[in-house]
């Protein structure tokens, strides 16, 4: 799905994260869920190191942390702040009804004005979604002048022993809060795509496992080319690919497939705060090296049910 082309365009202006201050390495969580330090090696050789464990902590509680330090660090008033939409992977991220998430979040922070909802079924690619639901808001002539897009995601520890995504990636808890404005001059979103391949509707296989397919990395690799077109530039341009947490051999393989130079990909939070569920590229785009105005980066994520998203960023 492609975002619409406008002359108004939204930017992110800022990013905040929080994190349970609980680390479990692999090898730990192999132990306690009875499972073979032959899966601990596994998940080690393909990068994977710790996981943040919130245990019983709420991820309505990190999602508010989230949102209040990027307020303060950017210097935001809530008055200023026109929509807040809140994202997540798994239903239990979320408020049992009649209780609204996005409600509470916005009576919590004082977000009187702001238009809110949450957005999930997208899984992990959900704040992409939503950044492209606001730029949709803005053609339609919504006033959206200043955005938050939040995430937020707690496993549980009853669920710790799904927590592993073959061994490609072990599920980290927290949330991360976006910034967006309207027609700034840095880090504009100048490329979107969203593309969901419905062959993967089930979700996971009967082990509650992705099914292996090498059809992943071609629409991985079309769903991030359609991002560079609508940007204007080619591989070859970015500064860095900031990717999620999941399967770092098979990220060295699109970097060969979109023709960037491996040294690109920045890997620097891969392995030490696992994969947060749809913080992932944002958490990286937050940390990532300070790059030159005019230069481009392009984010990337996808989710279980065959959701992939791409977000092309001027800096």
């Amino acid at each position: 799905m492609t975002a619409p082309a406008t002359t108004s365009m939204l930017s992110l202006s800022g990013i905040a994260t929080s994190f349970p201050a609980r680390t479990v390495d692999a090898n730990t969580w192999a132990r306690r869920c009875g499972f073979p330090q032959a899966r601990a090696s596994a998940l080690l050789r393909n990068g994977v190191q710790q996981f943040h464990d919130a245990a019983a902590g709420s991820p309505v509680t990190f999602a508010c942390e989230a949102v209040s330090t990027l307020l303060d660090d950017t210097g935001t008033t809530p008055a200023s702040i026109d929509a807040l939409i809140y994202t997540h992977t798994i239903q239990s991220s979320v408020l049992a009804p009649p209780a609204g998430t996005a409600a509470f979040i916005q009576s919590r922070m004082g977000l009187d004005r702001a238009l809110a909802f949450s957005l999930m079924q997208q899984n992990c690619v959900s704040p992409v979604a939503a950044i492209r639901l606001l730029r949709v808001l803005t053609v339609a002539g919504r006033p959206i002048q200043r955005a938050i897009v939040v995430c937020a995601d707690v496993m549980g520890s009853g669920c710790d022993h799904l927590r592993a995504i073959q061994d490609l990636a072990l599920h980290s808890d927290g949330a991360c809060a976006i910034l967006l404005e309207r027609d700034t001059d840095r880090n504009r979103i100048m490329g979107l795509h969203l593309y969901t391949d419905n062959r993967y509707f089930r979700g996971t296989d009967d082990d509650l496992q992705p099914v292996p397919d090498d059809r992943y990395y071609w629409s991985a690799f079309t769903t991030m080319r359609a991002a560079l077109r609508q940007a204007g530039i080619t591989g070859n341009e970015l500064v860095h690919v900031l990717p999620h947490h999941v399967n770092l051999p098979g990220w060295q393989r699109l970097m060969a497939m979109l023709s960037v130079p491996q040294e690109r990909l920045f890997t620097a939070n891969f392995g030490r705060l696992g994969h947060v569920f749809g913080a992932d590229p944002f958490i990286n785009f937050h940390t990532a090296p300070r790059a030159q105005p005019d230069s481009h980066s392009l984010l990337f994520s996808s989710g279980l049910a065959g959701c992939f998203g791409a977000m092309v960023i001027r800096h």
